[in-house]
């Protein structure tokens, strides 16, 4: 399917015109699709027009930081996956269940076609995923669609890869780029109430299923904000459920090939030092209840944070109202 699309379509892959260009039904897309650009009008320079460029580069560097667009594309679903001055990468995902589809947008910025176009991902062990062939070759200022299956087998941290490449007709430029195919991805929000997340905490005694760190390094936010993480993440706060109104009780369910595993998590915080906590998370599956845990982690702590000892922090233990059942 060919679309006629702005100028700017490529510069901002956020704008309704680039990203919600797509088809309405992602899934609905079985193969690659190239589609032309318009050239843009005669006038002032647009902030997020397309950059077009008439030389060659001998030395192609990314126009922004490949970490900032991985972490933004963790946390929502569209975006701007890698950009340079000859090519933008976005990505738009849809997730039900363990299931998801990915269409990747490969746009040329440039007025001479690309060629030798190569994107192969790579994924890790607990992904299944399908990407069909990338077509060679990118005309001037259009952009590619490519639509990659995923399927999560168990629950991991790992991240595919999306190993591209391609030749501007002046030197081949390729990068591996990390695909924000993460962990929350496959969680929805589970909200619980009091009693059955007692009683399902009481039933899951301790190590492997119930896992408990205390860790430091953590980057200091309110627990407002914190909870507005959690639910970004899809883990579902419960605010009251513990009285103590310094703690975080919340629930998710992670998906997998094999079925649904509901995940109870609790944060015990210092109100004295919020660059540390006690982090704990319970599951029936003690992989899932591990790699939720460093998940969590991840986002919390910076990462030259390290692992306290329990006895040189300033919790106090839970709330007497929850003392004794968890």
């Amino acid at each position: 399917m060919v679309q006629s699309l702005t100028a700017d379509l490529l510069g901002d892959l956020l704008a309704p015109l680039a990203i919600e260009a797509a088809p309405a039904s992602v899934a609905a897309t079985p193969t690659t699709a190239i589609l032309p650009l318009e050239e843009p009008p005669v006038g002032p320079a647009d902030p997020l027009a397309l950059a077009v460029l008439d030389g060659n580069s001998s030395s192609v560097q990314p126009v922004g930081s490949t970490s900032d667009w991985f972490n933004a594309l963790c946390k929502k679903d569209s975006g701007v996956l890698y950009e340079d001055p000859f090519i933008q990468i976005g990505i738009k995902g849809e997730w039900r269940g363990p299931q998801g589809r990915v269409v990747i947008f490969l746009g040329n910025k440039h007025t001479v076609a690309l060629t030798s176009v190569r994107a192969i991902v790579l994924p890790p062990s607990h992904l299944r995923m399908q990407l069909p062939p990338v077509p060679e070759l990118i005309p001037p200022r259009a952009q590619v669609q490519c639509p990659l299956d995923v399927l999560s087998l168990h629950a991991s941290r790992e991240v595919p890869v999306l190993d591209f490449s391609y030749n501007n007709s002046a030197v081949t430029v390729g990068s591996k780029l990390r695909l924000p195919v993460v962990m929350s991805k496959f969680l929805q929000p589970a909200p619980i109430s009091s009693a059955d997340f007692v009683a399902i905490w009481r039933s899951l005694a301790g190590p492997p299923n119930k896992l408990q760190e205390v860790v430091r390094g953590v980057n200091p936010m309110l627990i407002s904000e914190m909870t507005e993480l959690f639910n970004m993440f899809h883990i579902c706060v419960s605010p009251g459920l513990d009285p103590n109104p310094n703690n975080i009780v919340a629930a998710t369910t992670f998906f997998s090939e094999s079925g649904a595993t509901l995940c109870l998590v609790r944060v015990e915080t210092d109100p004295a030092d919020r660059t540390q906590l006690r982090l704990t998370v319970a599951s029936t599956d003690a992989s899932t209840t591990f790699e939720l845990k460093e998940y969590i982690k991840e986002q919390l702590v910076d990462i030259s944070s390290i692992t306290a000892n329990p006895a040189t922090l300033g919790f106090t233990g839970p709330a007497a109202a929850l003392a004794g059942l968890l």
